[in-house]
Parts: C-alpha cells; structure tokens; sequence
C-alpha cells in the first residue's frame, strides 16, 4: 500500500477525471469519460455503461468521513487474479479500481487501496 499526502489539495479528484455525484445504483456512463471519481457516502452498486472492448477505464472511490457501507460491482466485474481485488470500505479509504474490457465485453479489474495521510500541525504554547 502507498502513501499519499493530500493536505495542500483540498479537491482529490484529478483534473482528467469526471466528478460523478453519488447516487444507488452508480452507473458510469464510459461514453462520459474513460477515469471517474466519486466520494461514497452510501450503500451502492457500481456498473460501467457502453463499455468497449480492448479499452481501460480507471475509478477513484474515495469513502467518506463515515464509511462502513456496501459497495459491490456489477455483474460484468471479473477479478483479475480471480478473487484478490476487495474495495476497502473504512471512513476516508481511497480505492483505485483498474479496468481493461476483455473481447467477451466483461470488466477485468484489479483494485489498489490507497492510505491516505494527512498533515497534522501541532502548537504548543510555553507561558512562564
């Protein structure tokens, strides 16, 4: 796992990816965009429409304050290696979720959890 220090950027989302508001189910449209971000703040299931064949596709869940919920992948999600990718579903985890479209039209995904550090300042005042 890697390490990633956000304190002086307060949006998380890059700029080449598309912000999408939560909603149940979350449905990526991949004629929107080929990256996506979306802050999770409920239960959910992820789908990606109009996917093509051959193509990659990258979605950054980051989890909110609260954290906990369900978040499952469509039926068109396949692991790859079968059965070692889990999103991480803690208050503020971020997930990546890597997608190559195989030629059968599934979604092979791997998914890499990121831990997030953020910078803490701390003052201490000295009185005499």
């Amino acid at each position: 796992m890697g390490k990633v220090n956000i304190a002086d950027n307060p949006n998380p989302a890059p700029d080449y990816m598309k912000t999408v508001v939560f909603a149940n189910p979350l449905n990526l449209d991949a004629n929107d965009s080929n990256a996506f971000y979306c802050e999770i703040t409920g239960d959910t299931t992820i789908n990606l429409l109009n996917s093509r064949k051959g193509a990659t596709y990258l979605i950054q869940l980051d989890m909110d304050a609260t954290g906990g919920y369900t978040v499952t992948l469509g039926s068109l999600f396949r692991a790859y290696p079968t059965g070692t990718s889990s999103i991480v579903t803690t208050a503020d985890a971020v997930n990546l979720i890597t997608i190559v479209v195989s030629k059968a039209g599934y979604l092979i995904y791997n998914i890499t959890n990121i831990t997030v550090e953020t910078t803490t300042t701390t003052t201490t005042t000295t009185t005499s």
